[in-house]
């Protein structure tokens, strides 16, 4: 059976040089794309470019919230949606290391609905990550779930213990999470991909890329347990005081979890400071108006206003708004 030197990559990875990785010896990587209902890795796009750009084998993980909400249907379509219209090598995998508080039939039951549902809304096959001391503590025998795809993690170890689940048997091993590779900066967990890990041809995953994910003006982060502003800031070589001027935060040393903060890449933000030098007046919205309407009172356009006021619904402004007006354009016409 032929093997694959492999890796498993996510934001905590940071910008990689896809072109060191491939000249390393690396062959196929497996991307976090989401969890739960709430987070898509903002580095998803990037590391698929990266790796298709390098002819790399790829595929992608969810990683689960089970319990009452959200549900594993809920998930599932969360998932595929945030990888829609990519192309897959590997099977599409669930990342099962949590309970939600469940016991191991229930547990087991839900991880098994979300992989049916990720099956049939991509109609590719799926598999199951988790760990040893997981699979043997904390799953149901005999109900299904042996009949997906294995990748087992077990460090330091010359190979994986059996589990009441698969056995012995595996399709991947992650086997290092302390392991350094050319192109990246941190360590990097290792794996061993198996034949039984790909799918049989390179699939596309239904649907389209959304227009955010095809706009490279504007990264929306979620903020994860232990970052701070600074530390995301020189992620993404931004400023922190520009980073809390874009995002309205007062107090530089507060974020949560969870938080929502737009990031502008340079490009953005050289646009962003050219328009700063035109602007020379403001505009008080009032009742009944609506960007296009004060666009084009003011001779400009709806993207001029989006971009230089911040604004992420351009079908929501409200009375009483200040808005920023570009300069270099005629005076506003006589009525709105």
């Amino acid at each position: 059976m032929s093997k694959y030197r492999g890796i498993d990559v996510s934001n905590w990875s940071g910008t990689i040089d896809w072109k060191d990785v491939a000249n390393s010896g690396i062959e196929a990587v497996i991307i976090q794309a989401s969890e739960g209902t709430f987070y898509r890795d903002p580095y998803l796009q990037e590391f698929y470019d990266g790796t298709k750009r390098n002819n790399l084998k790829i595929g992608f993980y969810h990683f689960f919230n089970p319990g009452s909400s959200p549900t594993p249907v809920e998930q599932a379509r969360y998932f595929i949606d945030a990888i829609s219209g990519l192309h897959a090598d590997i099977k599409l995998v669930l990342d099962l290391e949590q309970t939600g508080g469940l016991g191991n039939y229930e547990l087991t039951k839900q991880a098994i609905e979300f992989l049916k549902e990720v099956r049939r809304l991509s109609g590719m096959d799926v598999a199951v990550y988790t760990y040893t001391n997981f699979a043997q503590n904390n799953l149901y025998a005999g109900i299904g779930l042996e009949n997906y795809p294995l990748w087992i993690a077990q460090i330091d170890t010359n190979a994986p213990q059996s589990n009441p689940i698969w056995g012995d048997k595996y399709a991947a091993w992650q086997y290092s999470d302390t392991g350094r590779v050319e192109g990246i900066d941190t360590n990097t967990d290792l794996d061993i991909f198996n034949e039984t890990i790909f799918l049989d041809d390179k699939k596309h995953i239904p649907g389209t890329r959304k227009e955010e994910s095809k706009d490279k003006r504007v990264i929306y982060y979620t903020v994860q347990d232990g970052d701070t502003l600074s530390e995301i800031a020189k992620r993404y070589g931004v400023s922190v005081k520009e980073l809390g001027s874009i995002n309205g935060i007062t107090d530089v040393n507060l974020i949560y979890p969870g938080q929502i903060l737009k990031i502008y890449p340079k490009e953005k933000r050289e646009e962003r400071k050219k328009l700063r030098k035109k602007f020379y007046s403001t505009y008080v919205v009032m009742s009944g108006n609506t960007l296009s309407s004060v666009a084009g009172k003011f001779h400009t356009t709806v993207d001029e206003l989006v971009q230089l006021n911040d604004i992420s619904n351009p079908n929501l402004i409200y009375p009483g708004e200040i808005l920023k007006i570009p300069s270099l354009k005629k005076g506003p016409s006589k009525s709105i």
